[in-house]
């Protein structure tokens, strides 16, 4: 059974091992070792990256509180001011606040939108609303490949940034008895689900992530 899409066909595909270099060079930025785990309240009010478009301009990228209902947040391109914005519910600023999982989750995923789909974010606010609705999956869009989907991307992109692959396995050096989803958890304050998922993936894909 084919896996279940729920992103758009992204500008350009990534591989495992692509993404995980992406996310590296996030940590690098924020001068962050793998081993340590982000601050995403932090993160959120002091973002200090940027995005680049196609052409090599420098996007700054500003997180914001707004607003929502039933919606975690988004990520969207501000054309009047020529930025990218990270906006977050009051609901998810409160559990950036308490140090939530499902908040660091979220930063780590519209961070990967960001930075792997900035031309994408641009093309979205220059379209009127009517054709903006029609990219998202709606079950009748053109299938294409997992690695090309914006969501399987963002979410690769957040697993690793997390979840750093030489993180994991400076944690497995340090635990004899090997690696468990609560074990990574504890140490990089995401969920046991999430940790799961990612701890399945390093141990299937190890030599595709360095």
């Amino acid at each position: 059974m084919p896996r279940r899409l729920s992103g758009i066909r992204a500008d350009r595909g990534y591989s495992y091992r692509g993404l995980e270099r992406c996310a590296a060079d996030v940590r690098e930025q924020l001068r962050l070792p793998p081993t340590v785990a982000i601050n995403a309240m932090m993160l959120f009010d002091r973002l200090d990256i940027t995005a680049q478009d196609g052409t090599g301009q420098d996007i700054p990228i500003h997180g914001y509180v707004i607003e929502l209902e039933d919606l975690e947040g988004f990520t969207k391109y501000d054309r009047d001011r020529q930025i990218i914005e990270i906006l977050a519910s009051a609901q998810t600023y409160e559990w950036l606040e308490q140090d939530h999982p499902r908040s660091r989750y979220f930063l780590a995923h519209e961070l990967g939108h960001c930075l792997l789909h900035t031309d994408q974010l641009v093309r979205l606010a220059q379209m009127p609303m009517a054709q903006r609705a029609g990219l998202h999956r709606n079950g009748q869009m053109a299938a294409h490949e997992v690695y090309r989907d914006t969501e399987w991307q963002a979410n690769a992109f957040a697993s690793a940034l997390l979840m750093p692959a030489r993180g994991l396995l400076a944690l497995e050096k340090r635990h004899r008895g090997g690696l468990c989803p609560i074990k990574i958890a504890a140490h990089f304050r995401v969920s046991v689900v999430a940790a799961s998922y990612r701890l399945d993936l390093y141990n299937k894909r190890k030599q595709q992530l360095f």
